[in-house]
């Protein structure tokens, strides 16, 4: 079972990595086959079989022979190894499984967005935090979670959109954007309490850790735009996985 879901993922990661290359050229999703973003080729079959064609083209379009973007294995590799890990988190809890597929397929098109262009787009994000809501409010329907669950979610999805509303405002928009608003709520959504607080504290330590060789070797200054999205993806998803963990082994190193 567990080749099927990785294929699943590597399958699903390859329609992501249409769906960034849609949203930004405007491009309708009907539009049909996949085809090559340089010369427009229409691939073939064997062309367009997750990771493998990469593999198979060296890396190169067959009709242009231009790059063909790194991106794409990375991300079906990356969305197969994490559908993988939901899995085996949830088990055989079918909804709970789609609930992990659904988030992780939002959460990686915000990634890859924000990395590549500076922007979380709302057509993505405000969906994305009315699935979830959805979802949460349908685990307490089920009675998988209890009622105070969810009033604990909903707390933490609006503490985790009014913490980026206060720095937006604070700063007339220089300091965050209006997408990390959108992104703080659903972060808070997805994670509950204290989750949405770890992940905050992962993504400004893992940023902080990131940029700073950056800013002291002046590829880039204090004041540059920088795609805070690209950190707190990776940092909710952690914590959606490993909250507990993450928990355990901070209080370990600062309360011995």
């Amino acid at each position: 079972m567990n080749i099927w879901i990785f294929i699943l993922g590597l399958i699903i990661g390859s329609f992501l990595n249409v769906v960034v290359l849609r949203l930004k050229s405007n491009e309708k999703f009907v539009r049909g086959r996949s085809h090559c973003d340089k010369c427009d080729h229409t691939l073939k079959w064997y062309e367009n079989i997750p990771l493998l064609s990469y593999v198979f083209l060296v890396g190169r379009c067959s009709q242009c022979k231009q790059i063909i973007s790194l991106q794409n294995p990375l991300v079906e590799l990356g969305t197969g190894i994490l559908f993988l890990i939901a899995y085996l988190i949830s088990g055989l809890n079918i909804l709970s499984l789609i609930f992990y597929f659904v988030i992780l397929s939002f959460l990686i098109i915000i990634f890859i967005y924000d990395l590549k262009y500076y922007l979380i787009l709302d057509k993505i994000s405000i969906p994305a935090v009315v699935i979830v809501f959805l979802f949460q409010l349908l685990f307490v329907v089920l009675g998988y979670q209890s009622l105070n669950h969810f009033l604990f979610v909903f707390l933490s999805g609006v503490i985790g959109g009014s913490w980026f509303a206060l720095q937006f405002f604070l700063s007339k928009g220089k300091w965050v954007g209006g997408g990390d608003i959108r992104l703080g709520v659903l972060m808070g959504l997805i994670l509950g309490w204290p989750g949405i607080l770890v992940a905050l504290g992962l993504a400004y330590v893992g940023g902080t850790i990131i940029l700073l060789p950056f800013v002291l070797f002046k590829k880039k200054k204090m004041k540059s735009q920088v795609p805070f999205g690209a950190f707190l993806v990776p940092a909710t998803i952690a914590v959606m996985f490993w909250q507990g963990q993450i928990i355990e082994w901070y209080l370990s190193i600062f309360y011995i």
